[in-house]
């Protein structure tokens, strides 16, 4: 049986909207998800899984009016979805008494409830979110039926806010695919049997790397997937160390280059790290202005005077915590510990 994982589409969601391209990113999500109905239809798959978060919130009708007309371009296909904490389910949501069509299956229970699907022979298991957190692990104890159908799960969570479930007693229930929801970053948590889908696209510069979707084929005892990528946008780190000397348009010159060289989905968030002057000479500013960065941190480091600075605040705090740091074994953290503890203290 073949069938596509997604998860975090958040339909609805406005990305950016600060920046000139924003108008575009919203209609990224919506745009990403029409490609994968129209991959479900024109590879014949037989499941389509949602785990969670197809919406960025409460959906509106028409919003649900235009998925439910999406899946009707797939009616040999069976969709199978849960409400994810951002669409959780209430009683002013539109979302949960909608009339979907014949091959959507909507598992809207807060405790684990399955549908089967006889013309598979598989039965998918999940729960829905009809809280905006979920502290309990729902999935534990899950007992499956032994007659030879394929047994998936549809969870979205894995945080301690968010339905706190462990991957290894996933398996250790032995089903066929676990998919998953919630993380953004798209990852095979055990092999090709239980997978994170990631978001369909990013939704915030946070969002690092590729995202897209899992396309696989299962059968009772054996799964394989595939990462299949969807690059409407792509955030991505541009690390730049930076000397003392060099001015903001001289590193705009340099930022501006690098960017010619990318494709032109990518977005940048800018990352400058190196020593210097505590009296900073970059405008971070100006930077954010530029084409295609989304975000600049400031990770730079005064050239502080370590030696100078103890002999100089010897009866003071930031002496005694130099003294108290160099005391420690060195080593990255310390180092950071460092530098930070020292510039708070000298800005107070």
């Amino acid at each position: 049986m073949k069938f596509i994982h997604i998860a975090d589409v958040h339909l609805g969601a406005k990305p950016d909207q600060e920046k000139p391209w924003g108008k575009e990113r919203e209609n990224h999500s919506w745009q990403a998800f029409a490609d994968v109905i129209t991959k479900a239809g024109e590879e014949q798959v037989q499941l389509l899984l949602i785990a969670g978060d197809l919406f960025h919130r409460h959906p509106l009708l028409r919003e649900l009016k235009e998925v439910n007309y999406q899946f009707s371009r797939i009616p040999r296909t069976q969709v199978v979805m849960i409400a994810g904490e951002h669409e959780y389910l209430n009683d002013h949501s539109y979302f949960g008494a909608f009339p979907w069509g014949e091959n959507v299956h909507f598992l809207k229970e807060e405790k684990v409830d399955y549908v089967e699907l006889e013309g598979l022979c598989t039965r998918v298991y999940g729960l829905s979110y009809h809280h905006r957190n979920i502290y309990e692990n729902l999935c534990e104890n899950i007992t499956l039926k032994e007659d030879g159908y394929c047994n998936i799960f549809l969870a979205h969570g894995g945080d301690e806010e968010h339905l706190p479930f462990q991957v290894k007693e996933l398996e250790r229930m032995n089903f066929d695919y676990v998919a998953l929801g919630h993380i953004h970053k798209p990852m095979q948590m055990s092999g090709h049997k239980a997978v994170m889908a990631g978001a369909l696209q990013p939704t915030e510069c946070r969002d690092m790397g590729e995202h897209g979707y899992f396309m696989g084929e299962v059968e009772k005892g054996a799964c394989s997937v595939a990462f299949c990528p969807i690059r409407y946008c792509e955030y991505v780190s541009m690390n730049l160390k930076v000397s003392e000397e060099i001015t903001t348009e001289a590193l705009q010159g340099v930022i501006e280059e690098q960017i010619k060289k990318a494709p032109s989905h990518q977005l940048f968030r800018l990352v400058l790290t190196g020593t210097g002057s505590s009296e900073r000479i970059i405008d971070t500013k100006a930077l954010e202005q530029m084409e295609r960065v989304v975000q600049v941190l400031d990770r730079c480091r005064p050239d502080y005077d370590f030696l100078q600075l103890k002999q100089r605040y010897e009866e003071q705090i930031p002496g005694r915590y130099i003294e108290a740091l160099e005391k420690l074994p060195q080593d990255e953290i310390t180092r950071k510990a460092l530098y930070y503890g020292v510039e708070a203290l000298l800005a107070e």
